[in-house]
């Protein structure tokens, strides 16, 4: 699917591969119906302001929108398994997913990012993809009702993933949820959680080096179970 492959590119670090190729992007959008008027009305701004854009302005604002903010941020299991030892299984059973599809990855980049599930789920046939993108759809209007209440145009990205799969943005009672929410990006908030985070050596640390549960048991990839208390 050529339109998740597109949405891969733009929601990544910004490069001058992403602008050199911007006009073909917005053909690609303008042709796909799946997506409504105002969706592809949004994305094509949204390509010409990244065209048009001095590329290390554009670096620093995406990462001062990403990667200072876990409310925003674009790795999936974050969200879902915030910092606890089930992150790193459900790593490694995605990851097995992927080079059954024959992607392989960076070890740099970890593999629940959000750009690289776009660009394996590019690889599926439509009714795979689509399967892969309703699991996740709750995550996915949470992250555009943020981008949205920011008055980000990045949230046309993740509009664009919910029109592709048929769903719909947030109902009422998340969008209320959504602009009572505290920013954790001000300098203030950023602050409490350089006080506030524990510290942790040795192997019970948070993060994907644990590969099991207490149990051992595999953690299925599974983001229709996202709680609606999940970040």
């Amino acid at each position: 699917m050529k339109t998740l492959k597109a949405i891969s590119v733009l929601m990544d670090y910004p490069s001058e591969a992403a602008q050199a190729h911007a006009d073909s992007l917005i053909a690609l959008f303008q042709a796909d119906e799946s997506l409504t008027p105002e969706t592809r009305q949004g994305l094509t701004a949204l390509v010409r302001r990244l065209r048009d854009s001095d590329l290390l302005d554009l670096q620093a604002d995406y990462s001062a929108l990403f990667d200072r903010s876990r409310a925003l941020s674009l790795y999936l299991f974050e969200h879902l398994h915030g910092e606890s030892r089930d992150r790193g299984q459900a790593m490694v059973e995605l990851i097995n997913f992927y080079q059954e599809e024959g992607l392989v990855i960076d070890s740099r980049e970890l593999p629940d990012y959000v750009p690289l599930f776009l660009e394996f789920c590019s690889r599926l046939d439509r009714p795979a993809a689509l399967s892969w993108l309703m699991e996740a759809h709750y995550l996915l209007q949470k992250l555009h009702g943020r981008l949205q209440e920011r008055e980000c145009d990045y949230q046309w990205l993740f509009k664009a993933l919910l029109d592709t799969a048929g769903l719909e943005t947030a109902d009422e009672q998340m969008q209320r949820q959504l602009q009572q929410e505290e920013r954790d990006d001000t300098a203030e908030a950023l602050d409490r959680v350089w006080a506030e985070e524990p510290v942790t050596f040795g192997p019970t640390a948070g993060g994907c080096g644990a590969p099991k549960t207490n149990q051992g048991q595999a953690v299925p990839v599974n983001w229709a179970n996202l709680s609606r208390n999940s970040a």
